[in-house]
């Protein structure tokens, strides 16, 4: 669900804003309990922040692993097409042309 009330914001200008709408809650209580607004609803402002804060940071952390799982698997995949390329050449050389499909060759020359 959108919320529209805070269009185009950053992640941490949200963060932001959560942490400010407790603080303002804090400091100003008595004004703001007439229309239901508590010291709980600055406590949950700060704990949609600390949530949001640690969710972000573990994202980021998933991020950086899967970016060095992706280099790990170009560097794999790499060394595999390298092996396969001098093998094929090598099974070129010592089978028949109809044999080549055995070993996934489907180059015809």
């Amino acid at each position: 669900m959108e919320d529209k009330t805070m269009p185009n914001q950053t992640f941490s200008k949200h963060v932001d804003n959560f942490n400010l709408m407790a603080d303002g809650i804090t400091t100003r209580l008595e004004g703001l309990t007439g229309v239901g607004i508590s010291a709980e609803d600055a406590a949950a402002m700060r704990a949609f922040a600390a949530g949001l804060t640690a969710l972000n940071a573990a994202q980021e952390d998933l991020k950086a692993q899967l970016k060095a799982k992706t280099e790990e698997v170009k560097v794999k995949m790499a060394e595999g097409k390298a092996k396969y390329s001098d093998l094929g050449k090598r099974v070129k050389i010592a089978a028949p042309k109809e044999d080549w499909v055995a070993f996934g060759i489907t180059a015809k020359r």
